[in-house]
């Protein structure tokens, strides 16, 4: 089976406790090569510049993904953004923006699934359109629709709601304050609601409170493992790679869901690209999230 993920490689600069270190990382890393280590063949459909180090092509190469010509700019460098975790709160800067996806660079082939997943405006709608053309099951996560960039690249949240994209995905991850911007919902049961009339399967996190997945007509509560957060950085994409690679196999979305929140969860306690190295425990953990679920709307 095959998986597309859409959206920009980055190279970060992410500040911990204690140390500075730089990664590469995005959606296409950290979600592709989980569901490359599942595997799931991968294709990225992204941007990286002519300073994104050669050692590294090679390196995703041997973790499943292949970059190629048409993937490189050669006009802008980068995407790089600056990472900065204290405790559970994480501010996130824009350093650098490469070139927008292409429609040229989709593969003419169809695909099991695909997860879109821009970080800063860079799918458009007809990119969007041609992925979803040629993929069984469609996974949005909106993060950089709703995205704003200050003058210092600070991001700050934005309302959004395309009715060519929303209306024609199979399923949707958002956080809380992303729940929002698409819907004006401040709680997330509410937002699921209102969802609930464009997808009909999503999932609402809130940080270490419990998520919220719609499936069908049932809104149900898990609750979410308390960890230690060292680092935050790619713990969403974790849990779209996770949650698509046991989709494809399982057609389960709530238990995709929980071995989603399972993975990303533990993977709190890595550091950048090593959360692709998930821990056995992942399964047993999302075993009990699966067995304690409980339907707490109907819709």
């Amino acid at each position: 089976m095959n998986v597309l993920v859409a959206g920009f490689i980055t190279i970060d600069k992410i500040d911990l406790a204690m140390r500075q270190i730089t990664s590469i990382g995005g959606p296409p890393c950290y979600a592709g090569i989980l569901c490359a280590r599942f595997g799931f063949d991968v294709t990225p459909l992204t941007k990286v510049g002519p300073d994104f180090p050669n050692e590294q092509i090679v390196w995703l190469a041997r973790n499943g993904l292949q970059l190629r010509a048409i993937d490189r700019s050669s006009t802008k460098k980068t995407t790089r953004f600056k990472v900065v975790n204290k405790g559970d709160e994480r501010s996130l800067h824009l350093v650098e923006r490469c070139e927008d996806l292409s429609p040229e660079q989709v593969p003419d082939k169809q695909f099991n699934a695909s997860l879109i997943s821009p970080l800063a405006h860079e799918i458009s709608t007809q990119v969007f359109e041609e992925v979803r053309k040629r993929s069984d099951f469609c996974f949005l996560d909106p993060q950089g629709f709703v995205r704003l960039f200050d003058g210092s690249g600070r991001v700050a949240i934005d309302s959004w709601n395309d009715e060519k994209v929303l209306g024609n995905v199979d399923a949707l991850k958002t956080d809380l304050e992303e729940a929002n911007a698409l819907t004006g919902k401040t709680d997330g049961k509410a937002a699921l609601v209102k969802l609930s009339k464009k997808v009909r399967k999503a999932v609402v996190t809130r940080g270490g409170d419990s998520a919220l997945i719609l499936d069908g007509n049932k809104i149900s509560q898990v609750e979410v493992p308390k960890v230690k957060v060292v680092d935050s950085t790619g713990a969403g994409d974790i849990f779209a790679g996770a949650l698509i690679s046991c989709f494809l196999r399982s057609r389960d979305f709530l238990w995709s869901c929980c071995f989603g929140i399972a993975a990303s969860s533990l993977s709190l306690n890595s550091i950048a690209l090593s959360k692709v190295d998930l821990p056995r425990s992942v399964d047993q953990q999302a075993r009990k999230l699966y067995s304690s679920a409980t339907v707490v709307e109907t819709v």
